[in-house]
């Protein structure tokens, strides 16, 4: 059986990985980009389908696929091998890579969520008052294969109930009160209290489908919150999850589409009338790092948000979000309260008929500004105009036309006054259609004896050229082993030394230094011609001397000034002696 690692590597390239993020175009061969860890105008992002790393010589990060998606999703490696694993459709067993790794912080917080998501689903099935609730959850619609499926439970009425469960099994009372399981009035206090009471439990998966959260619903109309949800902590970012991927994504890819709904209910209620392509945001409004999410599952969304003005205007903040993606947006207008309701009154496929018939929101929106206003007055159109101004200057050229023709049929006015007020209309800072670059951060500047080293180590046939030109005190401390190594292979085989050997000894021990030293070399220098690279070659050697040369004077002047106060005449000689040879070459 061949192993995890290399199993990864040979379904999935760099290249492949990366353009899931980042926007690549060719670069000679390899392929740059704007640089997904930081803000940039100009791309320093390079990634090398021949070599299968990548790298940002603006803030330095980058490495083979598992490098990038530990620095990208912010995870561990045991993780990034689970994840890869998913993108490529093979069962990870990650056993021995965490038993290499030894546990962590975020393994007793899973542990911590499958346990009391046990406990929940139990209390529903085996107590008088879960029972209760079950019947409920019939009543909205769900049956137990679904219930099951979703692993939805019940918090009793009680203050204790699960906190001396999850002790018995070991777990730390800090990772019990940082999940937001349990709560404490104070807390060095002793006195830790269930935080989840009398509550409909809705378990949240991560992307992998491991419970990371939950989202606990009052089951009394004097209850607040409505809805009680796990704080951040180190294993749930709320602004990441979407409700359901877990279920969802190999729909989501097959169909290539995804409905985004609001709720719980939205997603479980369509789900089981056989539409498995649809998440949640879980009442909150969509984030950048949701949209990122989709846009590398598809490229094409449909809205359908709860039947008020807050469910409209999370449509319009999705659409201004996904915007920036280059995500297309349909939106479903309900005549129902939302899509659980739709689903048990008129069941899937009517809900499947209203996706396929679902208009393009920006129509929608228009639709809605020209009813609400009077469009026959100069104020009216300019209410129509002004509203839809944001997302016109977010839009590219073709799709803005599209838009463009389409309001000027509706309000009989020219397309070019349109344009003229896109052209003048400025979005507020704030606006998620607005993309605030940041300052570029400063770029990589490698010093002279890392680009020869570089170019050495990438085109071994120039080594020989420049060979008795240098040698190893000619390089920083970090870099004399490296060119050493090359230098006694080169020494060894002479004319016939056609490349070198990256994986063993000094040049395998450096790798992570080395690949970023090749990398640049091959982006900066692949368009040269042998000749104009042994010429590019030779002025940096020349520089490379010549600055060793003025680090060698300064120091045998600071020697010349230490002897002269010492009063030591013929120390002083020598040296000068030595300085004047060093002057005259």
């Amino acid at each position: 059986m061949a192993d995890l690692v290399d199993d990864i590597k040979s379904k999935l390239t760099i290249e492949g990985l990366v353009s899931q993020y980042v926007q690549l175009k060719k670069a000679g061969r390899n392929l740059k980009g704007l640089c997904p860890f930081h803000e940039e105008k100009t791309p320093s992002f390079v990634v090398s389908p021949e070599k299968q790393i990548c790298h940002c010589f603006g803030c330095h990060k980058g490495g083979d696929i598992f490098t990038f998606i530990e620095e990208k999703e912010g995870i561990t490696f045991v993780e990034a091998l689970e994840v890869l694993a998913d993108k490529v459709g093979i069962k990870a067993d990650t056993k021995k890579y965490k038993k290499k790794a030894g546990p962590t912080d975020k393994d007793d917080y899973f542990k911590a969520h499958e346990i009391a998501c046990e406990f929940f689903e139990k209390q529903l099935y085996k107590t008088n008052d879960g029972k209760k609730v079950l019947e409920y959850l019939y009543k909205r619609g769900l049956d137990d294969e679904t219930i099951k499926e979703f692993r939805i439970g019940f918090a009793p009425d009680s203050y204790d109930a699960l906190y001396p469960s999850l002790i018995k099994k070991g777990l730390n009372k800090n990772v019990l009160l940082k999940s937001g399981l349990v709560s404490s009035k104070r807390i060095a206090s002793d006195q830790i209290y269930d935080k989840y009471r009398k509550r409909l439990i809705f378990p949240i998966f991560n992307y992998l489908g491991k419970i990371c959260g939950f989202g606990g619903r009052a089951l009394s109309k004097d209850q607040m919150p409505k809805y009680l949800n796990s704080p951040e902590n180190a294993i749930y970012n709320k602004s990441k999850e979407l409700y359901g991927l877990s279920f969802a994504k190999q729909s989501i890819k097959e169909n290539d589409q995804l409905l985004v709904v609001e709720g719980y209910f939205d997603v479980i209620l369509p789900y089981k009338a056989g539409i498995k392509n649809v998440v949640a945001t879980s009442g909150t409004a969509l984030t950048d790092k949701q949209a990122k999410i989709i846009k590398r599952l598809t490229s094409n969304v449909v809205s359908c948000f709860d039947n008020d003005d807050a469910g409209f205007n999370a449509s319009t903040r999705a659409f201004s979000i996904l915007q920036k993606e280059d995500v297309n947006m349909r939106t479903i207008v309900l005549d129902e309260k939302d899509p659980a309701d739709l689903v048990l009154e008129r069941g899937g496929d009517f809900l499947k008929e209203k996706i396929s018939g679902s208009d393009n929101f920006m129509t929608v929106l228009m639709n809605k500004l020209v009813d609400t206003n009077d469009v026959n007055t100069l104020e009216g159109r300019k209410a129509v105009i002004s509203g839809l101004m944001p997302f016109y200057k977010g839009m590219k050229s073709s799709v803005r036309d599209f838009f463009v023709r389409e309001l000027s049929s509706k309000l009989d006015i020219k397309e070019q006054f349109i344009y003229d007020e896109i052209e003048s209309f400025k979005l507020p800072y704030d606006h998620p259609a607005k993309i605030k670059a940041k300052s570029d951060l400063k770029k990589t500047k490698f010093d002279v004896d890392e680009l020869v080293l570089g170019i050495f180590l990438e085109y071994p046939k120039v080594f020989g050229i420049t060979n008795d030109l240098l040698d190893k005190n000619d390089f920083q401390e970090e870099l004399k082993s490296v060119y050493k190594a090359l230098a006694d292979k080169y020494n060894s085989l002479r004319e016939n030394c056609k490349d070198w050997d990256f994986d063993k000894g000094v040049l395998l021990k450096n790798k992570e230094k080395i690949d970023v030293l090749r990398l640049y070399a091959d982006y900066k220098y692949s368009s040269f011609s042998e000749e104009l690279l042994e010429i590019e070659l030779g002025k940096l050697i020349d520089k490379m001397k010549k600055s060793t040369r003025i680090s060698e004077l300064r120091g045998i002047q600071k020697q010349i000034d230490e002897f002269e106060k010492a009063g030591d005449t013929k120390k002083v000689l020598e040296l000068l002696e030595q300085q004047q040879e060093l002057l005259s070459k």
